[in-house]
């Protein structure tokens, strides 16, 4: 920078001052207007993260809690359920020794092992006494006076309960019991089964959640609010309620989840509170965090942004003002120089041009570290560092050479190491008594100057590298500014889009009122936030939250707009799986149980206001089981796929098709008519498309070809609020069983005398389960004979008597007990019991010889301890094993064969025998007799009943028996009734016979009084 000659002197205009305060008003309101998004961004981003993580975390507590309760439940229902026999049959109290004989003493002990939640498993008889515990060691405890077991006695309520919170009296912990009564048949009060929830197990799941300082969770009833347990822990707050706090109020007005922020309940600490109820149970999770607290870093960024800005403002105000004083200073004639060389602030100096100085101030002095007197008459050469020095040296010889104003920029470093930056001017002139060319420096102190450009440097570096991507446009849109970001989000380069309208982002994506909204906005001078759907220059789509603000004028009007935006996509898409997660099947993408309930909801609801009924439709896939084990899961897989796509071409897109699980489906029809005669006929006509839709043959590339999948369909008719969404369920779910009981492949209604059918249903799996307990069943034998009528055995049939002493059909009981399971028990009994009646004969010489034979379901058969269990049941009895016979049905072998022949193989070699049961009606009647090791081979009666007037089934009977001689098999021909067909049978070489003609299942004591057949059918039976 060359300095004016000392015979000029510069004028200062007006005009300068003005545009130097112009230039600074502008960059005080971009600074502000940048300072104020920024802090706008942040308090939005603290407030969001804070509420979602809250959000997140109670639905995941609410899971667990409600997990943890649904297993609760189900322990109770299955300790109810064993003991439940005592309560109905015995009119004492409950006896202890009972359930150590039953082994539900062990059982207890061992679910208790695997159940941190609970402390323990408790069963109490009708004084309030203990009688079973999962600890053995605990049983001088009586709750006859706590509240929860008078309420429980008093009320007859069959549902888990839950108490307040309570303290354990064996650990002094906090506990809430939850409870279920045992009654009687007669609905007397015989006992309670108690589950002390273990607290302590929960407050460390809290105590791992970080919800700060001052944050809190919590778990509240939703009944009446009070708190149930808290983290941190306060003294004397469990069970205090808190009704007007607006979480309760939500949850009350049937809200399951959300965020409000109030005064803490129990200190008073205001928090911003994500709530969430649990399901069926009385419960609601609240996690808190403290608004103080975790807005805390906001507020501290907040001051240190506005005292940074504020700070970089006034930096820039001094340097500006020191730039307009010092080029006045600089502009100033000879005459005023003299003035600034007295000058304090300034360091003054003479040198001669080997850098001699002939005079200093102190200032300059100063700058050395040294004084006027130590530095007079020293050439400041030697100040400056060797490796400089030639530098210097040559840039002495080009002022002296063109002796003119000179001025310059350099940074010392003191001895203490802080740097000053200074800038020099330097005015040669001719000493008037030497004649010799002399030197003038002045020095300036600029290091403030200096450290506001570099703060404003920063400052720009922080907005050209800022991950979001900044625009600042002129009011007539075209853009006059965007960062390095703004270039890699869309892919548009800084010169492409300087001088563009935004606009070459939208490609219509965007709906046309978010942009109307967004210029009304700004028009009155607000700032705009709002979503983006933008195109990139390669035409992918992207979102972008923005939010755009005008940038003012002391008088208010308007220059530029900035926008600070930021690329959402990935985390819209995150949130978008998170739902589709919560609320989707993953395999058919349809809504699933829980969005099912929703969507039902809000169609109980509609249909309240438009006085118009609904129809709730549910469906299953017939043999859908058979298919996956044979076929494969990904053959199932895709018929499920498929069947969702059919479901969804066959009605409105407004009506919702959802997946509870497995092959259940089901369908939310809306707006039928309002009468129901119509609205029935335009259910069933909807049911009907579907019905033929689902029927159309599935191409799944099976080796067979097409695969033909039928369905069962229920439905259930709804107007108004008569019926919550549960019972609506459970009636299709009725409908639904009606339809697979009738044959499947069909359509049904749901009705009153379904409901009756279910009740009866339940009633005769009660019965079942007592008679189980009470050794209600019997054994009948139906005797067989070989060809000359001698009987040479005989097969046992189960007979069941109920309580009013009526035999059940085992056509009726037998599908009930294969259907819950009971079949195994009741396949044990047999088992037992045909072994203690193989031993009784074995012990008489005249029935030594004899043989029985027993059924064996395929539930019974494929139990991992069968085989254990025959051998157990042989072991125990002592019976010769090759007079037992276990006859199995084709469906036994379905599946995995090879197990199956394993099983077999390991219990030939005990020496029982096996024989093929109802031969000729299965799957799969020849390919696997020759691998399966079978002794006897039954035909089946069917074919027995028509072999006399139906030729097919004549044909049958003797291609059974002309394999089975080539196998090597005994037949055995079941069903016979008259001589006539007893004479076919002989003639094509039958051997051996059942049937009435012969005798009918009769019971032991009945069956052939000649013979010294004396087991008891109510003898005991060791279970193994």
């Amino acid at each position: 920078m060359t300095i004016p000659h000392p015979s000029i002197r510069p004028q200062t205009t007006l005009g300068a001052t003005k545009s130097y305060r112009k230039h600074y008003a502008v960059v005080v309101l971009v600074a502000l207007a940048l300072l104020g998004l920024f802090l706008g961004y942040a308090y939005q981003q603290t407030t969001d993260t804070m509420e979602q993580a809250s959000i997140n975390e109670a639905a995941i507590l609410a899971s667990r809690w409600e997990t943890s309760l649904r297993r609760v439940e189900a322990t109770a229902m299955f300790i109810r359920a064993s003991i439940a026999s005592d309560t109905d049959h015995a009119q004492e109290a409950l006896n202890a020794s009972t359930f150590v004989e039953t082994g539900l003493q062990a059982h207890l002990q061992e679910l208790v092992q695997h159940f941190p939640e609970v402390i323990g498993l408790f069963v109490f008889d009708a004084d309030g006494a203990l009688i079973l515990a999962s600890d053995p060691s605990i049983m001088d405890i009586n709750i006859a006076k706590r509240d929860y077991f008078i309420h429980a006695r008093e009320n007859p309520t069959e549902g888990l309960l839950f108490s307040e919170t309570l303290s354990n009296k064996l650990t002094g912990k906090p506990t809430i019991a939850a409870h279920q009564a045992v009654r009687g048949k007669d609905g007397s009060f015989r006992g309670m089964v108690v589950i002390p929830i273990n607290l302590p197990y929960f407050e460390a799941l809290f105590a791992q959640l970080a919800t700060g300082e001052k944050g809190t969770v919590a778990i509240r009833r939703a009944d009446d609010s009070r708190l149930v347990i808290r983290w941190p822990v306060l003294a004397n707050s469990l069970n205090t309620a808190a009704r007007a706090t607006p979480a309760f109020q939500l949850i009350q007005s049937r809200n399951v989840q959300g965020t409000v922020t109030y005064l803490g309940a129990v200190d008073g600490t205001e928090r911003a509170f994500a709530f969430q109820k649990t399901g069926a149970y009385p419960f609601f999770v609240l996690v808190g965090r403290a608004v103080e607290e975790h807005m805390a870093p906001f507020r501290r960024l907040g001051l240190l942004a506005s005292a940074l800005t504020l700070g970089a403002l006034l930096l820039i105000y001094l340097i500006l003002r020191s730039l307009q004083s010092s080029r006045s200073r600089l502009a100033q004639s000879e005459h005023q120089f003299n003035a600034m060389v007295e000058s304090r602030q300034d360091a003054v100096c003479s040198w001669l041009p080997d850098t001699t100085l002939t005079f200093c101030n102190a200032k300059y002095a100063q700058m050395f570290d040294s004084d006027t007197t130590a530095l007079t008459g020293r050439r400041w050469i030697e100040l400056v560092p060797a490796e400089e020095r030639d530098a210097v040296l040559a840039w002495i010889e080009r002022l002296t050479d063109m002796p003119e104003a000179h001025t310059h920029e350099h940074e010392l470093t003191h001895q203490d190491g802080t740097p000053t930056w200074i800038r020099w001017l330097e005015l040669p002139y001719v000493d008037a008594q030497s004649g010799s060319l002399c030197f003038q420096s002045i020095g300036h102190d600029i290091t403030v100057q200096k450290t506001a450009e570099l703060r404003l440097r920063q400052l720009a570096q922080a907005v050209e590298q800022s991950p979001e991507s900044i625009v600042i446009t002129g009011t007539d849109g075209q853009i006059e500014y965007v960062n390095d970001a703004f270039t890699r989000a869309t892919g548009y380069a800084r010169e492409e889009a300087i001088g563009q309208n935004p606009r070459i982002l939208n490609a219509g994506n965007t709906p046309k009122a978010v942009y109307d909204d967004l210029w009304a906005t700004l028009s009155r001078g607000e700032v705009w936030r709002g979503e983006f759907v933008n195109t990139r220059k390669d035409g992918s789509n992207y979102l972008e939250l923005a939010t755009i603000a005008p940038i003012k004028q002391p008088d208010g009007s308007i220059t530029h707009y900035v926008a600070v935006k930021e690329d959402i996509t990935a985390r819209k898409q995150s949130d978008e799986l998170i739902r589709q997660l919560a609320y989707f099947d993953i395999l058919t993408a349809l809504p699933n149980r829980t969005l099912l309930r929703d969507r039902l909801t809000q169609a109980i609801l509609a249909s309240t206001r438009n006085d118009r009924y609904g129809m709730l439709l549910t469906l299953d896939l017939d043999h859908f089981k058979l298919l996956n084990e044979t076929q494969g899961h990904q053959a199932g897989d895709t018929l499920l796929q498929e069947i969702a796509r059919r479901l969804m071409a066959a009605v409105r897109e407004e009506d919702t098709v959802a997946r509870q699980g497995d092959d259940d489906f089901a369908v939310i029809i809306e707006n039928l008519d309002e009468t129901e005669p119509e609205a029935a006929a335009q259910a069933e006509l909807i049911a009907e498309k579907i019905h033929a839709a689902l029927n159309v043959p599935y191409d799944l590339h099976l080796p067979g070809g097409h695969y033909h999948g039928t369905p069962s369909i229920g439905i259930t008719l709804f107007k108004g609020r008569s019926l919550p969404e549960d019972s609506l369920l459970k009636q299709a779910e009725v409908a639904l069983n009606k339809a697979k009981s009738d044959g499947r492949n069909t359509i049904r209604f749901f009705n009153p005398a379904m409901q009756a059918l279910v009740d009866a249903h339940a009633a005769m799996e009660r019965g079942l389960r007592d008679a189980l307990v009470t050794k209600a069943f019997q054994l009948y034998y139906q005797p067989q004979v070989d060809r000359n009528g001698h009987t040479f055995g005989a097969e046992a049939l189960i007979r069941w008597f109920g309580a009013d002493s009526r035999m059940i059909s085992p056509a009726e009981f037998i599908p009930l007990a294969e259907e819950t399971g009971l079949i195994v028990p009741i396949g044990h009994w047999v088992l037992a019991t045909a072994c203690a009646q193989l031993s009784t004969w074995q012990a008489q010489a005249k029935t030594r010889q004899l043989v029985l034979a027993i059924n064996i379901s395929a539930k019974q058969f494929h139990q991992p301890d069968f085989v254990a269990q025959v051998h157990a049941c042989v072991e125990h009895s002592g019976i010769d094993p090759t007079r037992l016979k276990l006859e199995l049905t084709e469906s036994v072998i379905l599946g995995d064969i090879d197990d199956t022949i394993e099983r077999m193989q390991q219990i030939r070699a005990l020496g029982v025998r096996f024989a093929i049961d109802d031969f000729g009606i299965g799957y799969s009647s020849l390919s696997y007799l020759q691998r399966l090791p079978f002794d006897q081979l039954k035909i089946d009666q069917s074919f027995v009943c028509d072999m006399m007037k139906d030729d097919s089934s004549g044909t049958i009977v003797r291609a059974i028996l002309a394999m089975s001689a080539s196998l090597g098999l005994e037949v055995i021909a079941e069903g016979v009734e008259t001589p006539a067909q007893h004479d076919f049978l002989i003639a094509e070489g039958c051997e051996f016979f059942q049937g009435y003609l012969f005798g009918k299942p009769r019971p032991i004591a009945d069956w052939n009084p000649s013979l010294p057949l004396n087991v008891s059918p109510e003898a005991t039976v060791s279970f193994p």
